[in-house]
């Protein structure tokens, strides 16, 4: 799950990093811009729910 959510992060950098070279048009670019904020914080909420799934103070009984 974690290795998910890492290539979800870069994955949504390089959308929005590829959206600038992609085009002139600043619309495209907004959007491009947009969809890998999206793709990047939905990656972040993955990382963080894997993190607090199996974080140390649960304990070992889980």
């Amino acid at each position: 799950m974690k290795g998910l959510a890492l290539v979800l992060i870069v994955g949504g950098w390089v959308m929005a990093v590829g959206g600038l070279v992609a085009t002139e048009a600043m619309m495209v670019r907004t959007g491009a811009a947009l969809a890998g904020l999206a793709v990047s914080l939905a990656g972040i909420g993955a990382l963080n729910n894997a993190h607090v799934a199996n974080a140390f103070w649960k304990g070992k009984a889980r």
